[in-house]
């Protein structure tokens, strides 16, 4: 095998087979949805670099009560990317009004290992 080969080679087998960039959604900074809960809105770009088509699991994390509101699966093709628009609400008695770090989690589901995690932040007014 060439030099050429074995660095291409090399770069398949490095590749990451998932990558996600998160991007609030600035128009709708919080506010407030049914039961009195808070609500921020996101965009995540969800890159499936793999050669298969596969299903991503997304959560949340970083505050008690904090959830993805709505669908949380999203199935992608291969070598594929989707913006989807993901709903995050907390209850108004779990954190005091301001700005809180928060971590968005995106794995394939039924593949180990193949999962980022993401920050960004959760506002509360």
């Amino acid at each position: 095998m060439s030099a050429s080969e074995t660095a291409a080679a090399a770069g398949l087998w490095l590749r990451v087979p998932l990558k996600v960039d998160v991007i609030r959604d600035r128009a709708a900074i919080a506010r407030e949805v049914g039961g009195g809960k808070i609500e921020n809105v996101y965009r995540l770009q969800i890159m499936n670099t793999a050669e298969a088509g596969r299903v991503f699991e997304i959560g949340v994390e970083g505050l008690p009560t904090l959830h993805v509101a709505g669908e949380s699966r999203i199935e992608l093709e291969p070598a594929s990317s989707r913006m989807v628009p993901v709903r995050v609400r907390l209850e108004p008695s779990a954190a005091q009004p301001g700005t809180h770090r928060i971590e968005f989690k995106v794995k394939a589901v039924g593949v180990e290992g193949v999962a980022v995690r993401e920050q960004s932040v959760f506002i509360v007014r």
